[in-house]
């Protein structure tokens, strides 16, 4: 009985311990004020690719490896049978767009693309965008909810419905004057069903009114940046004349841009074939590239004159290949140029220096970077690095050759140097008074889940005291006889040793 009642007291005190071990030590979400990564646009179907794009609302680049996406199989946590966590990587432009996407996407706007296995139900689901918040360096890291939405096939409170075509998907709303999201507060705003259009699938229409054109980020951030030149006829003297031999047909076009370049082909001996320069015209028209020049090299010039007759569709982007140019572009450093027909330089890319196997150099919010995605003739496509996490496949978007080259180096693709905590709140202390209220109503139940064996406890303790009452006087009577006898002896032992002092 007694060895089952310590058993008892000795969980009781464990308890207590848990409890306030767990108050002390607690790691919880919370959601911060303004959310510095929302969710901007999702796509969830049972075929035909889902994506989710993530909206970057700071002015710093983030460091994506510091957020995660958090699903679960239905929007009521209480019904969810499963969930998993799928990090991010890379690193997110100031006021950039981020795309989680289990297949191609033609990609209307600029945007870093990850591309990852999602399976998210079409029947319900809800995904967070969750960061790590620590408040000092070795202290406890905190999850922090960034932005939310849940889904649904049919039309229920707290969850979004789900449109029933299988190319349409769900916009944020509602948009700031650039056409960004403009969310004050974690799962706030709400939500747009769109489509593309029939014509253009880089312009979405309403589901519930076909005709109805939506603005959406592509509206106003296009894939590449606008042309530095633009070239005029002549109505003033005070308007810059075109050159004498610009063709009619580019008077009011804006000039072509280099957007991609692949230095460094996959595969042996093909650096002479494969190797290309892209062009872009912006324009709703053809633009006359006859007699332009493609130049490429630092120190040692190469040049390509385009044929005459030479037109470029509008709104596309074309590939010259090296099999056609004969340019070679070095694999150790260089530089593309594009000239007119008067050798006047109208667009180059930026100055690039070792060219990894099969990494493009490709032009994204006005800067030159490497991406692991070489797009020949189509939207260029910014893939960040691979990098191995569970859950994510090597980014991929279009295939290239696997075969390794044998006679190239095989480093792995460049990181972007780019360290910026995602501004996200403390989290709040907890009051020395909660801790006491949680102690005292964990002793508080494990006193009356033990109150037979406390109270057998009790009697026997005022038992005892009787017992001690009544025994009290015959030990006190002991306790003095027994000094008694001690202090006689020692008066008696210092006596003779005096005597025999004084007999001396």
């Amino acid at each position: 009985m007694q060895f089952k009642t310590i058993q008892r007291l000795l969980v009781l005190l464990g308890m207590v311990g848990l409890t306030l071990n767990m108050m002390l030590g607690l790691t919880y979400a919370e959601s911060v004020a303004i959310p510095s990564l929302v969710i901007s646009q999702f796509k969830i179907t049972s075929s035909n690719g889902q994506f989710v794009s993530l909206y970057n609302t700071t002015d710093i680049s983030l460091d994506m490896t510091k957020y995660q996406l958090q699903y679960f199989n239905n929007y009521d946590l209480t019904k969810a049978t499963s969930s998993r966590q799928l990090p991010l990587t890379g690193s997110l432009p100031a006021h950039g767009y981020y795309m989680i996407s289990d297949d191609s996407q033609l990609l209307c706007y600029q945007m870093t693309v990850n591309s990852s296995t999602l399976g998210f139900s079409s029947i319900a689901g809800l995904v967070e965008i969750m960061s790590s918040n620590q408040v000092s360096p070795g202290g406890s890291v905190s999850p922090v909810l960034q932005d939310y939405v849940g889904w649904s096939k049919t039309a229920t409170s707290g969850a979004q419905t789900l449109p029933a075509s299988t190319n349409a998907s769900l916009l944020r709303q509602p948009l700031t004057n650039q056409y960004n999201p403009d969310i004050a507060s974690p799962g706030s705003g709400t939500w747009l069903a769109v489509q593309p259009d029939a014509n253009n699938s880089c312009v979405l229409m309403a589901v519930s009114s076909p005709t109805t054109k939506v603005d959406s980020p592509s509206t106003i951030n296009p894939i590449v940046s606008s042309p530095p030149l633009v070239i005029v006829a002549p109505t003033s003297e005070d308007v810059a004349e075109p050159l004498a031999n610009t063709p009619d047909i580019n008077i009011g076009l804006s000039t072509p841009q280099i957007t991609e370049i692949l230095p460094n082909p996959l595969a042996t001996g093909n650096d002479s074939t494969n190797e290309y320069i892209e062009l872009y015209n912006p324009n709703n028209s053809p633009f006359d590239v006859s007699d332009y020049s493609l130049q490429a090299g630092t120190t040692t010039l190469h040049t390509y004159v385009l044929p005459s007759g030479s037109l470029l569709a509008p709104m596309s982007y074309t590939a010259y290949y090296s099999k056609l140019t004969g340019l070679t572009l070095s694999n150790s450093g260089g530089q593309v140029k594009l000239l007119n027909s008067e050798l006047e330089t109208i667009s180059q890319t930026a100055i690039y220096d070792g060219a990894k196997d099969g990494q493009a150099w490709a032009l994204a919010n006005d800067k030159w970077i490497w991406t692991t995605s070489a797009t020949p003739g189509s939207l260029n496509i910014i893939n960040t690095p691979v990098v191995a996490k569970p859950n994510i496949k090597p980014i991929v978007v279009k295939s290239a050759s696997s075969t390794a080259k044998s006679s190239k180096s095989t480093a792995s693709a460049p990181t972007k140097a780019i360290n910026s905590n995602p501004p996200v709140a403390n989290p709040s202390p907890i009051h020395s008074w909660t801790l006491a209220l949680v102690a005292s109503l964990a002793l508080l139940y494990g006193a009356y889940e033990y109150r037979t064996d406390l109270g057998n406890q009790f009697h026997k303790l005022t038992r005892y005291f009787s017992r001690w009452r009544n025994y009290r006087p015959t030990f006190a009577w002991w306790r003095s006889h027994r000094i008694g006898q001690r202090s006689r002896w020692w008066q008696n032992f210092f006596r003779k040793r005096l005597s025999k002092g004084y007999g001396q």
